[in-house]
């Protein structure tokens, strides 16, 4: 390598580490001689000198979800030529496939954590060995020692629900929901709940939920003693399309009898001709906070815990009414795979 780009060995090494004191015309050089024969770094070597992996371990709940999908592009768009790649865990929500990752990504050497957690035993362990960021959820054993990045969920509970009892005047708003145990899903249901008291409302709850056929089982029964017009506020894209599927069932319509709202990004409802009215995640914001927290602890790993609040962007579309349909009220079509 440095005999093809006539320079020494050590300034090959100060250009394969990013060092300074390299002239621009150098490094070029240098560059050009590793394009040219193909060469790849000894990764274990290099970590060995530099004590960094160059890698930050991601754990997601399911990579089937596209709202996880997105995050993970953010993040991985976001990472630094200090950590350049990205190890992808999916725990599929189950506590002990969750500790697999972590222990493999311990034993990696991961540079950096970033979790959504579902309570794997080991997790305060990751937390107090790599600089790590809690992401989207908590679990009880990583509260108050870990960086947090979590959306306000609760807050956009309640500007979806609170819009369709004040705006929209209904006296029945239902929900339907999935694990409450999630806390990201507690913290919807939770907001929900302190509208409907507010107002003087009766709950109506679906909930316990993990695919969209269970919600829409859930939904069918509950929505068959509601008196249209009525309200349905939904925790995700799952409960959304289950929902969907149970008004459909009962032959009614959106919005013209059901109105509908939802927290996730389900984008265009093109099966339906529908478009949400939903709180969604700012995804971009959320992953340049968390890489932000991941980067200043890695530089200085006494920082206290942080704990950083996002607030969701709020879309009116036509569940609701707000936005008008081009045409007669619909009824929903066949419910996609999400």
């Amino acid at each position: 390598m440095a005999e093809h780009a006539g320079v020494s060995a050590k300034t090959v090494s100060r250009v394969l580490n990013d060092e300074v004191y390299v002239s621009a015309e150098t490094r070029e050089r240098v560059l050009a001689s590793v394009r040219e024969l193909g060469y790849v770094g000894d990764a274990a070597a290099i970590g060995l000198r530099t004590r960094r992996s160059g890698f930050v371990g991601l754990i997601i709940p399911d990579v089937r979800n596209g709202f996880f999908g997105l995050l993970t592009r953010a993040i991985e768009e976001r990472l630094t030529p200090a950590s350049p790649a990205l190890l992808l865990g999916d725990s599929d929500e189950d506590v002990d496939q969750e500790e697999r990752y972590l222990r493999l990504f311990r034993q990696q050497r991961v540079d950096g954590l970033i979790v959504l957690p579902c309570g794997a035993p080991s997790l305060p362990d990751a937390v107090s060995e790599i600089p790590t960021v809690v992401l989207d959820r908590t679990v009880p054993s990583v509260r108050g020692i870990a960086d947090h990045v979590l959306p306000a969920n609760r807050r956009a509970a309640e500007v979806l629900v609170g819009h369709m009892v004040g705006h929209h005047r209904l006296e029945r708003v239902a929900l339907v929901a999935g694990d409450r145990s999630i806390s990201n899903i507690g913290d919807r249901q939770n907001g929900y709940r302190r509208v409907v008291r507010a107002a003087g409302l009766r709950p109506h709850v679906t909930d316990g939920h993990t695919t969209p056929d269970e919600a829409a089982a859930g939904a069918y029964a509950l929505f068959r003693t509601l008196e249209p017009p009525f309200g349905v506020f939904t925790t995700n894209n799952r409960m959304f399309w289950g929902a969907l599927a149970a008004i459909e069932s009962l032959g009614l319509t959106v919005p013209r009898d059901v109105v509908v709202t939802t927290i996730d990004s389900i984008g265009e409802a093109t099966v339906t001709g529908l478009r949400p009215t939903q709180a969604v995640v700012p995804v971009a914001t959320v992953a340049s906070r968390t890489m932000q927290l991941l980067a200043e602890r890695t530089l200085d790993p006494t920082l206290p815990p942080r704990r950083v609040s996002v607030d969701l962007d709020v879309e009116y579309g036509t569940t609701c009414g707000c936005v008008p349909l081009t045409g007669s009220p619909l009824m929903v079509g066949s419910m996609p795979t999400p």
